[in-house]
């Protein structure tokens, strides 16, 4: 793919990703609900970075994001992949039944291995639908286990809660102090939307392409993890209203209401560790270059680092350190800036800030270039 080429994926994609132009701007912000929707579903299986991932698209603030829980317009919760995501609080539950329960089944292995029997899945499922009908925090969701017999330890409460998050029955409601809460679908989302299979799919492709096209059907199949036969029938669903294009031997697919890429570049932007970005492609080649991957993955586990992006493309990594009286954001671009740039990196610091409601001062620390 010649750079050109790449220069263009990235922009369109960074449009079609509400990153540049944002969806909306402090002066003009959109709703956390309304982000989601436009995405189809943000991951968000660190809540710090999920709730950035938000915030740097909407323009909202931390605590408006956390309002927006509260008002039950987004909910965090299992629909795919076995991660969590941040989602229309409407979908929940359709989309954690297409997309999540026939993968649910694979957890039986796991259930064995930490002694979990049929009977304890149906009992906490019992439990919860009788306790769960306000939020519970996750200890006293623990401590319900403890009460009936249920050995919550050694990751049993988690698994417990994901299978039943992603059955349908439960989601993520607000943090109590610290903690994630859980509760019933039907008890805290005020209207589940009923689709039938065919609307869901159709729902959730042409959401994917609008929002982060160009993309392969690669792409969406390792987005919901789903073989490239389901993916196929989905894409088939939304018909005339894709664009396909050939390129470099590809069909990339951009929706026909994808929305405008301005001229010129594409803007200094600080993202979180599993923005959708990097995670919503199967192929990160084309934002993140490859001889950077084991700085931004250091792992190599899917364990991401927040990543400094110009223009569309990882150019370093960032982290954040709290102080009492401010916020202090390490970053370490993979090559020397020049001043302007400097200056750029420290206008998406301060947005940053003021998304946390604090001061913010940028440091620059060496970055350990990654090899392929």
């Amino acid at each position: 793919m010649l750079p050109a080429d790449r220069r263009r994926l990235r922009r369109a994609r960074m449009a079609a990703l509400g990153l540049h132009p944002r969806l909306g701007v402090p002066d003009a912000p959109v709703s956390a609900g309304a982000v989601a929707r436009e995405l189809g579903a943000l991951q968000a299986q660190d809540y710090g970075s999920g709730a950035w991932s938000l915030g740097v698209r909407s323009g909202l603030t931390l605590e408006q994001v956390e309002q927006s829980v509260r008002d039950r317009e987004v909910v965090r919760t299992w629909p795919m992949r076995g991660t969590i995501h941040w989602v229309p609080a409407e979908d929940a539950r359709w989309m954690c039944e297409l997309l999540a329960a026939p993968r649910s089944t694979t957890l039986a292995t796991r259930f064995a291995q930490l002694g979990l029997t049929e009977a304890d899945v149906e009992l906490s499922g019992m439990l919860f639908e009788e306790h769960l009908r306000t939020p519970v925090s996750r200890p006293d969701v623990a401590a319900l286990l403890v009460e009936h017999g249920i050995d919550p330890t050694g990751q049993r409460n988690y698994h417990l809660i994901g299978h039943h998050c992603m059955s349908g029955l439960i989601c993520q409601g607000p943090l109590i102090g610290k903690q994630p809460s859980f509760v019933l679908i039907d008890s805290w989302v005020p209207y589940s939307r009923k689709v039938s299979r065919e609307e869901g799919l159709a729902t959730v492709a042409e959401r994917y392409v609008r929002s982060h096209g160009p993309v392969t059907e690669k792409d969406l199949a390792g987005w919901l993890l789903k073989p490239l036969g389901l993916t196929r029938e989905a894409l088939a669903l939304v018909g005339d209203r894709l664009v396909r294009e050939e390129l470099d031997g590809q069909t990339w697919l951009t929706h026909a209401d994808a929305r405008e890429v301005p001229d010129g570049p594409g803007g200094v932007h600080l993202l979180p560790q599993w923005d959708e970005l990097l995670l919503g492609f199967k192929s990160r080649d084309v934002s993140l270059p490859p001889e950077h991957f084991a700085a931004v993955v250091p792992g190599r586990n899917m364990v991401f680092k927040p990543t400094l992006v110009f223009d569309g493309e990882v150019a370093g990594t960032w982290r954040r350190v709290s102080r009492r009286d401010r916020v202090i954001l390490e970053v370490a671009p993979f090559a020397g800036l020049s001043a302007r740039r400097w200056r750029e990196v420290e206008v998406a610091a301060a947005d940053h800030g003021r998304f946390l409601g604090t001061d913010t001062e940028v440091v620059r620390v060496d970055s350990a270039v990654g090899t392929p």
